[in-house]
């Protein structure tokens, strides 16, 4: 029986995925991820199966396939927000291997030339939004001096510096990394009364808020 790794392939770009990644990925016989994991090595002429919106059946797929080496790719790290937490509580543990990657999380700081050992790392990806910012975001912004958020196309930069000013927070800065990695990227830093006015469309993006 085979181990089921569960492998970090970084922000997305090819010159951030660790070699001992791409070793993982290039043995393995069935390549599972999302579509833009999954387009990372369409060069490689694998079995590859989509992580889709119902994960039962990812789960099903993986224990039907013990047999054979299987990876399956998340974004980042899969320690800090993945696939991972799902397959801990739906397979065997013992099946699992986890090699690390590089979030994009370290990445922005990286880009802000900040340290983060302090840091308050929050996700939005596909959780109820209005509970999330009233109970979750709101007080980290208010009481830590850096905040990292993962978030969505559901909720851009512009929309959580709007909800943030209308709870009174003022003096913060915010610092939107988009498509880190890629060619695309872009990295912008601004004073939180200024983001909402900001006419560029974020797709891929982590936001740092730090005080001003």
């Amino acid at each position: 029986m085979e181990k089921i790794k569960v492998i970090g392939i970084g922000p997305g770009g090819k010159d951030y995925l660790l070699p001992v990644a791409r070793k993982a990925v290039e043995e393995a016989e069935i390549l599972v991820g999302g579509h833009r994991a999954l387009a990372l090595f369409s060069q490689l002429k694998k079995e590859k199966r989509v992580i889709d919106t119902r994960l039962e059946n990812v789960a099903a797929f993986l224990n039907q396939n013990k047999e054979k080496k299987v990876a399956v790719l998340v974004s980042g790290d899969p320690g800090l927000y993945s696939f991972l937490d799902y397959l801990l509580k739906h397979l065997e543990i013992d099946l699992i291997e986890v090699i690390p990657g590089l979030s994009p999380v370290q990445l922005a700081f990286a880009r802000a030339r900040m340290n983060w050992q302090d840091a308050v790392i929050i996700s939005l990806h596909g959780r109820e939004k209005g509970k999330m910012l009233a109970s979750v975001l709101t007080p980290a912004v208010k009481e830590n001096p850096k905040v990292a958020l993962l978030t969505d196309q559901d909720m851009p930069p512009q929309k959580i510096a709007a909800y943030l000013l209308a709870q009174g927070v003022a003096q913060k800065i915010m610092l939107i990394g988009d498509n880190l990695s890629y060619p695309q990227e872009r990295f912008v830093r601004a004073r939180l009364n200024q983001v909402p006015q900001l006419k560029e469309q974020f797709n891929n993006c982590v936001v740092l808020i730090v005080n001003g």
